[in-house]
């Protein structure tokens, strides 16, 4: 399939063994999850001051601290001293310092250290100051936060810069999480972004499902850019008789439905009721991945959260049942290639 700004000439296919070897595991954390921006649904949960939460990226441990005027920080959650954890991954947690359980060493939801216990003891090179926590890039975006691991990685809005020109106008004020919920899905992460990008079995696969929304596939228009691809699907006319449109939208947005991948492992879904959904898909194992379903809206407009929940895991469930299938027909059939 082709589209505006396709770069098809220049595409190609991973051998099947990125698939199934593990060894590949580690390269791909390496080089393409530690510097790229990873969207974080968490910090929706880190609403109230003095609050931190305790999360892995990449596998890398990391806190996220909201201080006591409201800033929302990311930092390295290991203390600088002996690397112990600070902040445990259960939580959010309401406090306004985190302690180190190994030395006690004490710090701000900014990241400085306030507390040296015995610091008298210690030479006097060794200054508070001298020993914060280590930042990680931290960015929001339409109200959304990212974070990535890499300093020298492109700016955010520069990786989502073909975006609003399509959806600047779904985000309002009234916008609420509704739904947040986490898969554990059989197969390889890349199996299932791959379907998720894949807009050629949503007739067949989604036929009573997903298809009813996105409609004809001749009309569908495509979009490429560096980071980003965008599908434009106008919703049938039967799916905009049963819903309410956003008040203020064009008549494209107002008319259809935009589905964005966004490198590596994200996609954007919004609609024209003022539904946004992130779909993350994350590596728990060469076999086995983490699908993330984020849904916001503005409440009196879009679905009730029960209702976008079944409609999201009608289709979600097709996707799965799929991608486990092909999952073990690359592992039966293929066997793994040495990483070069």
């Amino acid at each position: 399939m082709t589209g505006a700004g396709c770069p098809c000439p220049d595409t190609f296919l991973l051998p099947a063994h990125h698939y199934t070897d593990a060894a590949w595991m580690q390269p791909e954390c390496d080089r393409i999850f530690r510097r790229s921006w990873q969207y974080l649904p968490q910090a929706a949960l880190l609403q109230p001051p003095h609050t931190c939460l305790g999360l892995e990226v990449a596998g890398a441990p990391l806190v996220l601290t909201r201080d006591g005027q409201g800033h929302l920080r990311a930092f390295y959650n290991v203390c600088p001293h002996r690397a112990a954890l600070l902040c445990p991954t259960s939580g959010p947690h309401t406090q306004k310092h985190l302690v180190c359980p190994y030395h006690g060493w004490t710090y701000d939801l900014t990241g400085q250290l306030v507390g040296l216990p015995r610091g008298d003891r210690f030479s006097p090179e060794v200054q508070p100051q001298d020993y914060p926590l280590t930042p990680v890039r931290l960015e929001p975006w339409q109200g959304f936060w990212f974070l990535c691991l890499d300093f020298q990685a492109p700016p955010l809005v520069e990786v989502l810069q073909p975006i609003p020109q399509w959806i600047r106008q779904h985000r309002r004020a009234g916008s609420q999480p509704l739904v947040h919920k986490t898969y554990s899905v059989a197969c390889n992460w890349k199996v299932y972004h791959d379907n998720t990008l894949c807009d050629y079995h949503v007739a067949i696969a989604h036929r009573t499902t997903l298809h009813k929304l996105q409609g004809p596939v001749h009309h569908y228009r495509h979009h490429f850019h560096h980071y980003v691809n965008c599908l434009y699907t106008p919703t049938p006319a039967a799916w905009r008789d049963r819903h309410p449109r956003l008040e203020g939208l064009d008549d494209e947005a107002g008319h259809g439905f935009y589905t964005f991948g966004i490198f590596p492992n994200l996609h954007l879904l919004a609609m024209p009721d003022g539904v946004l959904a992130w779909i993350q898909i994350t590596p728990l194992a060469v076999d086995r991945c983490q699908v993330s379903l984020d849904i916001h809206g503005i409440p009196g407009l879009s679905p009730a959260a029960e209702t976008l929940l079944a409609d999201f895991e009608a289709f979600m469930a097709e996707d799965m049942a799929i991608t486990r299938g092909g999952a073990a027909w690359l592992q039966q059939w293929l066997p793994p290639v040495p990483v070069p």
